[in-house]
């Protein structure tokens, strides 16, 4: 193999230099069974740029949620998404929600659910679509109506999603072992604080961060969107607004840092317990944007609303004709 490598620069006495320099670093690779990760900026201009300014809407990896797909323009393999609310405020049925709409795009989705069991997670799925109220579809004894065949049709549907669940405490390792063959169009965990370290750390704080920056290598690995679910603290609700900001993403700091986007969810009106803001607090590759929601709690389902997020107020844009 060192031969062949070898033979097959021919020297050019203009380039030389960098003909050697890349000769060293093939038989560095080769000796090192590895191959050279850098490449050059002209591989990658020949490689990507055909992907502009043509119509990418069936590579993008959707939500489901049309001012969201809006903002964030769809999620890409490498990226990292936190999705944090206080406890109670729908960041799993959210997760479930997202999952279910990716399904039915024709995606394959690894749900990992670190605190429910799989038969609590197809309660919410087949509660939305068939529109049978959870209470009732956990405690009814005989179908009333038209329930059985709503029933049968949520199951029907549920049975052609390419959706996978794993319920139970897992360690990134062993997410990345489970999903390293599976081609997974993306990774949904629900959520960050139940993960397991694969090293025990001096503090709970280390461990988080350590399990953060494992989870950016797992989806820069994989090539494939990582969605990550994680609580807050109680800082926001101290606030009239309630809204929270990245800061309260709990016990470490490393979890703003290596998302590329962070979503935050709160309760956005005291007087309407059905109302949620949804606020992109972070775009690596995007703009920012608030969007009120309506959590319809009996079948787990959340809705996109035209209304502004109550008590806020958009910043005024300034044009040309302003005086400064």
């Amino acid at each position: 193999m060192a031969r062949q490598i070898v033979n097959s620069v021919q020297f050019q006495p203009a380039a030389v230099d960098k003909q050697i320099g890349q000769l060293v670093n093939d038989l560095d690779a080769l000796k090192g069974r590895g191959r050279i990760k850098a490449r050059s900026l002209r591989q990658i201009v020949d490689d990507v740029s055909g992907r502009y300014f043509v119509d990418r809407e069936k590579s993008r990896l959707k939500t489901g949620f049309p001012k969201l797909d809006e903002c964030l323009g769809g999620l890409e393999g490498g990226d990292v998404i936190v999705i944090g609310a206080r406890p109670a405020v729908g960041k799993s049925a959210f997760a479930t929600q997202l999952v279910m709409n990716m399904g039915r795009a024709g995606r394959r989705v690894i749900l990992y659910n670190l605190e429910m069991r799989e038969a609590q997670i197809y309660e919410r799925m087949a509660s939305r679509l068939s529109g049978i109220r959870m209470e009732r579809l956990r405690l009814g004894k005989n179908f009333l109506n038209d329930e059985k065949q709503r029933f049968e049709n949520a199951n029907d549907e549920l049975r052609k999603l390419d959706i996978w669940i794993s319920s139970g405490a897992r360690t990134v390792s062993e997410i990345r072992n489970e999903c390293r063959n599976m081609g997974a169009d993306c990774i949904v965990i629900d959520y960050l604080q139940l993960i397991l370290p694969d090293r025990q750390s001096s503090s709970r704080a280390s461990e988080v961060g350590y399990i953060s920056k494992a989870i950016k290598g797992l989806a820069m690995e994989l090539a494939c969107p990582v969605v990550v679910l994680s609580q807050l603290n109680r800082v926001s609700e101290g606030r009239e607004s309630k809204e929270p900001s990245m800061s309260e993403l709990r016990e470490s700091g490393d979890v703003e840092q290596d998302a590329s986007i962070v979503i935050l969810l709160w309760n956005a009106d005291e007087n309407d317990g059905s109302r949620r803001g949804l606020k992109v607090a972070k775009n690596r590759q995007g703009r920012q944007a608030r969007i009120l929601l309506e959590f319809i709690g009996e079948s787990m389902d959340f809705k996109e609303l035209d209304e502004p997020v109550p008590g806020f107020k958009p910043a005024r844009i300034k044009t040309p004709f302003d005086e400064d």
